[in-house]
């Protein structure tokens, strides 16, 4: 192996360029991670409630299928689930 060669079983070569890059750095603003934060929960309430809107009219569908299933197959329950 030579000095240059950048392999990962090379432990000490690893470090190197994490240390160049250490000096670039720079310190967010004040409100920057506020507003990061609100976007990342607005993204989340969207995508919640696009979830709602597609997926509640075929659960209602469902119980009203259940339902008229349950009436043509003569089944009727009675209080605590005694047929």
């Amino acid at each position: 192996m030579s000095d240059g060669d950048v392999s990962p079983g090379n432990g000490a070569m690893e470090s190197d360029p994490i240390v160049e890059l250490a000096e670039l750095a720079e310190v967010s603003s004040a409100g920057f991670s506020g507003r990061v934060q609100r976007s990342i929960l607005r993204r989340g309430l969207a995508a919640d409630l696009t979830d709602y809107v597609w997926f509640s009219p075929l659960r209602i569908l469902l119980e009203y299928l259940g339902m008229v299933l349950s009436m043509v197959g003569g089944r009727r329950t009675q209080g605590d689930g005694e047929a």
